[in-house]
This record gives structure tokens, C-alpha cells and sequence, in this order.
């Protein structure tokens, strides 16, 4: 899994076939991407939001 920040999440960046997706075990997830680093952006984004 990727980073876990003092929050708990543990988030990661996770591919199938062209397309890589951002998810997290609280059930958080984002759309597809075909970027990967647009993904792990998102995992960014998310893992910035306050619970």
C-alpha cells in the first residue's frame, strides 16, 4: 500500500490495463486515469482532506 499519513488512510495507486486508480481503505477512490501521475495526485489530494 502507499503512504499512511497520521490519519489512518492508507492510500494507494493501483493499475488495470491503461488505466491507473486512486483508492483508499476508508472506501474513498477516484475515476480511472490514463496519467498515472494525475492519479497519485488524487491520492494526494485525498489524503490532505481533513477527516
Amino acid at each position: 500500500m502507499g503512504p499512511e499519513p497520521p490519519g489512518g488512510h492508507r492510500a494507494e495507486v493501483t493499475e488495470r490495463g491503461a488505466f491507473a486508480f486512486a483508492v483508499c481503505d476508508c472506501g474513498w477512490f477516484a475515476p480511472g486515469r490514463r496519467s498515472r501521475d494525475k492519479a497519485r495526485r488524487d491520492v494526494a489530494e485525498h489524503l490532505a482532506e481533513p477527516d
